[in-house]
């Protein structure tokens, strides 16, 4: 098991992997890189200097103060990637709603 130094060696691999995942089109392995890193931090209970390194800074209105290890536009990229191919761990799958004129959606349980 991974503990202390080598464990954050590996946590800090998890960007560079993300954005040669995001050069090569493999979204769901750059959200995979995300998500492990921001599951690992938060589990560890990670000092708030660290994960503003890791996720960046926001201010009022949601205003980009500093960009994170991880690019938030690319990072949203990958998400919506993954959403349009199906490509998530969710195991519901969702269909516009019909009526006139409604949008949004609905959760079908498979």
């Amino acid at each position: 098991m991974l503990e202390g130094k080598a464990l954050m060696d590996k946590l800090y691999e998890q960007p560079d992997l993300f954005r040669v995942h995001m050069g090569n089109g493999r979204y769901s392995r750059a959200k995979a890189c995300y998500d492990t890193a921001r599951s690992v931090l938060v589990f560890l209970e990670a000092e708030e200097a660290v994960m503003l390194e890791f996720f960046g800074e926001r201010g009022e209105r949601d205003a980009i103060l500093r960009e994170g290890l991880f690019p938030e536009r690319q990072v949203q990229e990958a998400y919506l990637e993954c959403i349009r191919k199906g490509d998530t761990y969710e195991n519901k799958r969702y269909e516009p709603l019909q009526g006139k004129g409604q949008g949004g959606s609905r959760c079908i349980q498979p």
